[in-house]
């Protein structure tokens, strides 16, 4: 756990044992933190040799923080919510490790589990996601439709006609009418297709130097179209890097991290956001 902690201050491990086909004792290490995984087994006379044993769990440890960096576009193949029986769910996760070479997909399953005791045969299963690789997107997807799960086809909020325009036109009036001019402005939590959360970076904000990054929620109606509630983080530079020193965890962190931001001020894909804020983009 030293180790493990020296990379991620929220990585947990978990060992199991199981037996393999020959009735051999199997020992498996899962890695896991809120934006990677990574799984090895070993052979108990592995951990008798602390130098492979060593060298073994800082390759998995390296496996676990590469999603981070987006390397290889993500994709997220998102399911209505449904009351399921567990075979069924039993039945997606052994389709889904049927899939050709699955093990680089780095799959990430996203959803809440609820037991409904008016329904006890069945789990209702909510904002349920399937996140792979780009190149395993469309077999996901078939096997999810095979299981008798239904896609979500819906586009995220910022993908919805008018609505990147319209913040872009509130950043602007944000620049004109007296508050706190922002340097950078960006959208992250993507996928809530309700709230849109906007993050603006000024130096001429007041800075606080507690660490939080608290949004403010604001009605969107007649300000954003199709969306619900604004929720605004407005935050000084130098607080910015205090929360993140403080927080990694905070949701905004892990999305710069994996790439799952829209950054409209300026419009450059943040290339000058990175620039200035490089080590929240770093593992």
């Amino acid at each position: 756990m030293p180790t493990l902690l020296e990379q991620s201050q929220s990585a947990r491990a978990l060992w199991d044992l199981a037996g393999d086909e020959r009735a051999r004792d199997d020992l498996t290490l899962v890695l896991t933190d809120p934006w990677g995984s990574a799984v090895g087994d070993f052979a108990p006379d592995e951990l008798r040799n602390e130098g492979q044993l060593r060298r073994r769990i800082y390759e998995l440890i390296g496996e676990m923080v590469m999603p981070r960096q987006p390397r290889e576009p993500r994709v997220r193949v998102e399911l209505r919510d449904a009351f399921v029986p567990t075979d069924q769910l039993e039945q997606l996760r052994l389709r889904l490790g049927q899939i050709p070479d699955i093990g680089r997909a780095r799959l990430r399953l996203h959803n809440q589990v609820r037991f409904v005791p008016q329904r006890p045969d069945n789990f209702l299963l909510t904002d349920f996601a399937i996140e792979v690789n780009e190149p395993f997107a469309a077999a996901v997807r078939d096997v999810a439709v095979d299981c008798g799960f239904q896609l979500r086809e819906d586009p995220w909020l910022l993908k919805r006609e008018g609505v990147r325009e319209a913040l872009l036109g509130l950043v602007d009036q944000h620049r004109r009418d007296g508050q706190p001019n922002p340097d950078f402005a960006l959208c992250f939590l993507l996928q809530d297709r309700e709230t849109i959360h906007l993050l603006e970076v000024s130096s001429e904000a007041a800075e606080l130097g507690d660490g939080r990054l608290d949004g403010v929620g604001f009605s969107a109606r007649g300000v954003v179209p199709y969306a619900n509630s604004l929720k605004i983080y407005l935050t000084h530079p130098n607080d910015l890097r205090t929360a993140f020193r403080a927080n990694r965890d905070h949701p905004l962190f892990n999305d710069l991290r994996t790439g799952n931001c829209d950054f409209l001020f300026p419009d450059d894909k943040g290339e000058a956001f990175g620039q200035v804020f490089a080590e929240l983009l770093r593992v």
